[in-house]
């Protein structure tokens, strides 16, 4: 059996879970269910505390696009949607780490089905992470929507990464798979989630391990430059700001009052309607950040 039919033969696995949610998908279309997880999804910060949201819209979110893959397992903006829910609901409802591994485990085979489907149709071999990033990005032109998979593939597979241990990770190719992902977004659409391959890029070569013969690569000017290169796209975005000064305070000591700025207007920023509780987390480490300093 090759890759490929191995990936298909686990697609009854993921979508098990699904049983329970046939109500949901009955009679309704998978544009109307669609639909409904964005309306869901939209509201996912109303009744918040902080950072830490409420769990029902995001799971009304979840269990919409989890419906509309269960009607159409190929279609890849029901997928993505649903890897972005899942993100959420791990990142800003599950408060347990034992819980947060299991759901973005449970992302990272929802992600990998994804890519899956995406190098069958574009004809390309059976694990496009033995090709250069150039050339999937070639093959696959301009698919926004393999774009966005692939980013919350490197999204899923690094949450993954870091509640499995970075170590244990890194030795599993973790970190390899990410930069690959991470490389064909920037080169499919480097603009999307705000400018997310930069970012996502960036944080890796800041974060993980330096392990010789297996992530010999990593650079920690390479994460500076990602990270700068995000924010020149993207230059409202609180997320990459932290990273940024987080990298420059590990990284260059020579650039610790830059750091230190880029903390304090991170600190004193209201968080953004469309991004309430992410941006209110973002807010709550930087201050947590300048308090240890």
């Amino acid at each position: 059996m090759n890759s490929r039919a191995k990936r298909r033969s686990r697609l009854p696995l993921i979508l098990s879970f699904l049983v329970a949610l046939m109500p949901l998908a009955a009679g309704a279309d998978v544009s109307d269910l669609i639909a409904d997880g964005d309306n869901s999804y939209s509201q996912r910060a109303d009744g918040h505390l902080g950072s830490r949201a409420h769990p029902e819209p995001i799971q009304q979110a979840v269990d919409a696009f989890t419906a509309a893959l269960e009607r159409e397992p190929d279609n890849l903006e029901a997928r993505w949607k649903l890897l972005r829910a899942l993100y959420f609901q791990g990142e800003f409802v599950l408060d347990n780490d034992d819980a947060r591994l299991a759901l973005f485990e449970r992302g990272r085979e929802i992600s990998d089905i994804g890519r899956e489907q995406i190098e069958s149709h574009y004809d390309l071999p059976d694990d496009s992470l033995e090709m250069e990033p150039q050339e999937v990005a070639a093959a696959i032109g301009s698919d926004s929507l393999a774009a966005r998979v692939y980013f919350w593939s490197s999204t899923h597979w690094g949450l993954w990464g870091r509640y499995r241990g970075k170590i244990a990770a890194a030795k599993q190719g973790v970190a390899t798979k990410i930069r690959k992902f991470a490389e064909i977004v920037i080169l499919l659409d480097d603009r999307i989630e705000n400018a997310g391959g930069h970012r996502v890029l960036g944080r890796l070569h800041a974060e993980a391990p330096k392990i010789p013969l297996v992530t010999g690569w990593i650079s920690r000017d390479k994460a500076i430059s990602e990270l700068r290169r995000a924010l020149e796209l993207a230059p409202e975005d609180l997320l990459t700001n932290l990273f940024l000064a987080e990298a420059l305070l590990d990284f260059r000591s020579e650039k610790r009052q830059e750091a230190l700025d880029i903390l304090q207007a991170v600190a004193t920023s209201e968080p953004s309607e469309a991004w309430r509780v992410e941006d209110t987390k973002t807010i709550e480490d930087a201050k947590a950040l300048l308090a240890d300093l």
